[in-house]
């Protein structure tokens, strides 16, 4: 059959289905090519940069060659080898909705193999969908299967793809961002199109993490060695179903003020619209508390215990020197009751001995980049809020510490600290407390300069504990109980709505006192990507009322057993002295005995009814 010949049509516009207007983005039948020559580097003449490699190196080894006729189709195309590792820009689209075709040519006996990235970073990428022809796959291993293929797309194995040989199979791909929905279809020469898969859009190709709904690049690589892998591609589209897309969240709070006695608690929603939004929308946010004044005080924030015989050095499998980046994350409530309001002025990482992979694990000449990044979305790091090189001739087997030029105020917003270093083949240059089960988010890693991070206890085959790196905090600290969110962040399909909740708590407030701080949201909304929403907590001058009005609470003092009595009780929140909630009990009987599990002091028992009431009570811990 004769092939279109190349055409970027951004402005050609027809009609799908009677509903949908399509925009095609990108074309490419190679024809404007000449054989022999590598893809990416005759693209680039042509003036279209879509194409590059894995290293972005056009013209290079990994740049495939532009074959002649097919003699299934008699027109020109692209040839894949061993060693090849064809990359196709597509513009990291984070909404609307689109089709990706094309057509591959499969060698008798030969494999193959393509994936969609949501993000493209060579090493660093994170991976959409993975498809391998005449190959299934588990964890590293690929084995020969014959008319087969595996697809690991939200999970491994989901599918089991078709391969034939020495004819052409089409293969379309359909990604709905705003619905965070993709489907993978294939047709066989002469067959009907066939569904194989469906998944949600925004998991990587395990399913293992959520890592956002970004449609980045394609890869396109013969993977298994240079006897077997060989392919063709062909007949590339990329086209846009529907118009433009995007998010348009509205707030019903503009400004918040709460008046309560003291040792009261309470709440006020925050309702988010995505009522005009055509795509998906996403936020996050914290109670932003502002700086402490002045103030030397010094405190670490950290989840790791010290460095001792049970640090873990860990390595991870890489064929070259490659950029690491390992860090933690420290939500508000970890940081809130001691350093909130102070600055992050240092942070440091320890590094052991490694009797492999040159010094500590780390290539020879290199050095560590510490950073501080600030809060985003889809549990990932948002801006990069400070970065200092630690040169590789001040690199030692201890504790490797640096201080910051600019020092970063501590806010209310979840705060990662990182380092990166460049791996040496075979180095072992992760460094673990051992801890058998880690702090959520205090083992995060990823690789390469970029990509998602995730969680080392997810995707490694042992648990290492949580990363040995720590931060040094100066300032004075300020009060950071008073209000939080009863949630970090949240998504909402176009149309959709969600809500949070800004808890108030006077516990352990003078009386008097004026409270005040801003709740933040970050969102997607092109139009309202930051948005602040003042809020003031007024804490009254009436005495504090020790008759719970809902139950009864004795003995008190207790010894760290209580009982609870009263009518249609439904749950107890116990707070410490610093305003921190330590636990939360259902109750479901008139009389409620349990253990509170918690150290000596004052605790204050919040306690709801089945009607919404509540009342607080205080409680001596002996």
């Amino acid at each position: 059959m004769k092939k279109i010949s190349l055409l970027i049509a951004l402005v050609a516009v027809f009609f799908y289905g009677n509903a949908f207007a399509q925009t095609v983005l990108i074309e490419d039948s190679f024809e404007a090519y000449t054989v022999g020559n590598k893809i990416a580097a005759e693209a680039g003449v042509a003036g279209n940069d879509w194409w590059t490699t894995w290293s972005n190196a056009p013209g290079s080894n990994e740049d495939g060659v532009v074959a002649d006729a097919q003699a299934s189709n008699g027109s020109k195309s692209g040839h894949l080898t061993f060693g090849v590792d064809q990359v196709l820009l597509l513009g990291g689209q984070e909404s609307g909705t689109f089709d990706l075709e094309f057509d591959i040519y499969v060698p008798q006996g030969k494999n193959g193999y393509f994936n969609i990235l949501h993000e493209f970073n060579g090493g660093g990428s994170t991976w959409a969908m993975q498809c391998y022809l005449h190959l299934t796959n588990e964890g590293n291993n690929t084995t020969s299967a014959p008319g087969h293929g595996s697809l690991h797309a939200g999970g491994a194995n989901v599918a089991d793809i078709p391969c034939v040989y020495d004819a052409w199979m089409h293969f379309r791909l359909h990604v709905d961002t705003d619905a965070d929905l993709a489907q993978y279809y294939y047709t066989m020469p002469g067959g009907q199109e066939t569904k194989a898969h469906e998944w949600v859009w925004s998991l990587d190709s395990f399913g293992q993490n959520t890592v956002g709904r970004k449609l980045d690049a394609m890869d396109f690589y013969p993977p298994k060695d240079a006897a077997t892998s060989e392919y063709y591609l062909d007949n590339f589209k990329f086209t846009r179903i529907g118009g433009e897309t995007h998010a348009s969240l509205t707030f019903d709070q503009t400004d918040i003020y709460q008046e309560l006695n003291p040792n009261e608690m309470s709440s006020v929603e925050i309702n988010i619209s995505n009522a005009q939004g055509t795509s998906i929308g996403d936020w996050s946010g914290w109670v932003d508390f502002g700086e402490g004044e002045g103030g030397s005080q010094t405190s670490p924030v950290n989840y790791d215990a010290e460095p001792g015989q049970n640090t873990g050095l860990v390595g991870i499998n890489v064929e070259a020197p490659t950029l690491v980046e390992v860090g933690a994350m420290y939500p508000a409530s970890s940081y809130g009751g001691a350093v909130m309001g102070t600055k992050i002025t240092k942070a440091k990482y320890f590094l052991g001995t490694s009797s492999q992979g040159g010094t500590n694990g780390l290539e020879p000449n290199t050095p560590l980049t510490f950073r501080v990044y600030g809060q985003g979305l889809n549990g990932q790091p948002g801006a990069k809020l400070a970065e200092k090189v630690l040169p590789a001739n001040q690199i030692v087997e201890e504790w490797n510490e640096v201080t910051f030029d600019q020092p970063v105020p501590l806010t209310g917003y979840n705060v990662w600290v990182t380092v990166e270093y460049t791996q040496a083949v075979g180095g072992y240059a992760m460094n673990f407390d051992g801890a058998s089960a880690p702090v959520p988010f205090g083992d995060m890693y990823r690789t390469n300069g970029g990509g998602a991070f995730v969680a080392c206890s997810e995707v490694f085959s042992e648990v290492y504990g949580n990363f040995h790196i720590r931060a040094t905090c100066q300032g004075s600290p300020i009060s950071g109980s008073w209000a939080a969110l009863s949630k970090p962040e949240g998504t909402m399909p176009a149309g959709g709505s969600d809500k949070v909740s800004v808890n108030f708590s006077s516990i352990n407030q003078p009386n008097g006192t004026n409270l005040h701080a801003n709740v933040k949201f970050v969102t997607n909304d092109p139009e309202h990507q930051t948005v602040m929403i003042p809020i003031t907590l007024h804490v009254g001058l009436d005495a504090v009322n020790e008759v719970n009005a809902l139950c009864t609470v004795y003995p008190n003092p207790s010894e760290g057993s209580i009982t609870l009595k009263g009518e249609n009780l439904s749950s107890v929140a116990i707070y410490n002295m610093a305003g921190q909630l330590v636990r939360v009990v259902q109750l479901d009987n008139v009389v409620n005995n349990f253990d509170l599990n918690v150290e000596a002091g004052v605790y204050f028992l919040n306690v709801y009814d089945n009607a919404g009431n509540n009342s607080v009570s205080r409680l001596v811990v002996k």
